[in-house]
């Protein structure tokens, strides 16, 4: 019986390497660094194939039918090869090594997704090829692997093979200490997503953001110049599990979140909650009036919405739900082990098998709340809530002692506000652990010697430059209606003046609860963020503004605002 289950699990693995899609295909490297494709076909081949936009085929021998976002599709009928060139953008490398940037070889549509064989005989006079080596391509690949070539120097620690160019050997030791938090950060998912092959490792000077391939990862090589980034690193070998090596999900930014936060995980085990601190608090500070996760719905998002939800908002919001519920990686641990095979799914599947387990969904709809300080008598203070719904709020007190203790409050559509006497109190901080995703955190603090706007938020102080805070104090207190005119001393055009009336009749019958100001040296840019509070419909508003400045500093040439 044992002989017989054997035999019928090797008929099963054979038939499925014979379903198994093949790629053949010769690629010459020429003097340019373009690629020179060859591509084999099987004998009475036809069959839909999907190629890159940037090929273009003889269509006296290929009928093209369609454009599919970077691909396109065409018929193939009895054709024993084809072949074609892909152009390299080198703007972005240099002379000594070779990334390739796009897709080199069609697939058949209907297998678009599936694991391929590639049989790739790859050459150049140029260049020596790092990837794939003949013991890559034993691996099997969804895509055409992405070519790595180049005067390459390599050493192998901690089951990883790393490859860096010869005139940045300078770097070594940086090379090798990242390489310890690769194997740290490795070591930290299996124990939640299980073992994987470990991937070959390139470093490069090539400008581009860091990226994990199948069985590659390439890290712009900046990363170690200087102080080693301990996010970018775990960031990437996250993307083993959730991205093209692992599961990919349809809307990337869920990929790029979950990986985003798996690397906030990570730092937090290996350097503590104050070392995530500052990296929390840039991400916030960003997310300043995003409302909730409506954006992942839409079927094309732009790369600005994009980059929000992936490095931003996401990562947040799976921070914020771990805070709440312990169990939340272990979750995505499940969701890792149900689709791994499938190696792709979507929100709603991810949606579908969360619900079907219990766990909390990922909610488009559901609208972040905010929460506010204001003051109300002497002694006393006001947090007042902006939510229908019911949440219990953490909030941080430093008394006069400077004793440190946790107080909860219960806010409802029926209980909006709670009120605090502050007579021995120093300090307040709504939320200090994270734990709820608001619309804004521009005014969760509370001091009593301090009630600037700008000291107000939970990132950073108003400038300590005394012409950036003159200007932002200026802004702040001619929109609050503090003052009916900005300072004679800051000289303005009629049409930056105007700019500034209309958002201040704008939000006229609204409170200004809090701000965040921070200048932009490479810009000459004040950077300002302000939340309005409408007393009526009880809502949150927040604008975001940027002020040029003329090089004396004397001068605002231009604000831009966005809501």
């Amino acid at each position: 019986m044992k002989r017989n289950i054997i035999f019928f699990t090797l008929l099963f693995k054979c038939a499925l390497l014979s379903a198994q899609e093949e790629i053949t295909a010769k690629i010459t490297i020429d003097e340019n660094s373009n690629l020179q494709v060859t591509q084999v076909f099987n004998e009475n081949n036809n069959d839909f194939y999907l190629f890159p936009k940037e090929v273009s085929l003889n269509p006296t021998e290929f009928k093209f039918l369609r454009e599919k976002g970077k691909l396109k599709e065409y018929e193939i009928q009895n054709v024993n090869n084809i072949s074609f060139e892909i152009i390299t953008n080198t703007s972005k490398l240099n002379n000594d090594f070779l990334i390739t940037n796009l897709k080199y070889t069609g697939t058949k549509s209907k297998d678009f997704f599936d694991l391929k064989k590639f049989n790739l005989d790859i050459s150049s006079k140029k260049y020596n090829i790092i990837f794939p080596s003949k013991d890559d391509l034993k691996e099997t690949y969804t895509t055409s692997p992405k070519i790595v070539a180049g005067n390459f120097n390599f050493f192998e620690e901690n089951g990883f093979k790393v490859y860096y160019l010869e005139n940045e050997k300078e770097y070594l030791d940086e090379m090798k200490k990242a390489n310890i938090g690769m194997s740290n950060s490795f070591n930290y998912y299996s124990k939640y997503f299980g073992e994987k092959r470990k991937p070959k490792i390139v470093f490069a000077p090539n400008n581009e953001a860091s990226e994990t391939t199948e069985n590659l990862i390439v890290y712009n090589s900046d990363v170690v110049k200087g102080k080693n980034k301990e996010n970018t690193i775990s960031h990437e070998i996250g993307h083993i599990w959730f991205g093209q090596d692992g599961i990919i999900i349809k809307e990337r930014p869920l990929t790029e979140g979950i990986a985003e936060f798996l690397s906030m995980k990570y730092i937090i085990t290996q350097l503590g909650e104050k070392q995530l601190d500052v990296s929390i608090n840039e991400r916030l500070y960003q997310l300043e009036g995003e409302k909730s996760l409506h954006n992942l719905k839409e079927k094309d998002l732009d790369l600005k919405k994009s980059l929000s939800l992936s490095y931003r908002l996401l990562p947040m919001y799976f921070y914020s739900r771990q805070l709440r519920n312990s169990n939340f990686i272990n979750e995505l641990s499940e969701l890792y082990k149900a689709k791994e095979k499938e190696r792709k799914t979507s929100l709603e599947d991810i949606n579908k098998l969360f619900q079907s387990k219990g766990y909390e969904i990922i909610s488009t709809d559901e609208l972040f709340p905010d929460f506010y300080i204001s003051d109300s008598i002497t002694n006393e203070i006001s947090i007042i809530s902006t939510s229908e719904k019911s949440y219990e709020v953490e909030i941080g007190i430093i008394d006069s002692n400077n004793q440190k203790s946790i107080k909860t409050l219960t806010f409802s559509k029926e209980q909006k506000k709670q009120k605090i006497n502050v007579e021995n109190i120093n300090k307040i901080v709504i939320d200090p652990s994270y734990k709820i995703l608001q619309i804004s955190r521009l005014n969760d603090s509370w001091s009593k010697n301090d009630n600037n706007v700008f000291n107000r938020n939970r990132y950073f102080k108003i400038d300590s430059n005394e012409d950036i805070a003159f200007f932002s104090n200026e802004v702040a207190n001619f929109l609050s209606r503090k003052t009916e005119n900005i300072s004679d001393k800051i000289i303005i055009s009629s049409q930056v003046e105007n700019e500034f009336k209309e958002l201040r009749n704008k939000n006229f019958k609204k409170i200004l609860t809090g701000g965040v100001t921070s200048y932009v040296e490479k810009n000459n840019s004040i950077f300002l963020f302000f939340s309005f509070n409408d007393e009526n419909t009880n809502q949150a508003t927040v604008y975001k503004m940027i002020l040029k400045l003329d090089s004396e500093k004397t001068s605002i040439l231009s604000v831009k605002v966005e809501e």
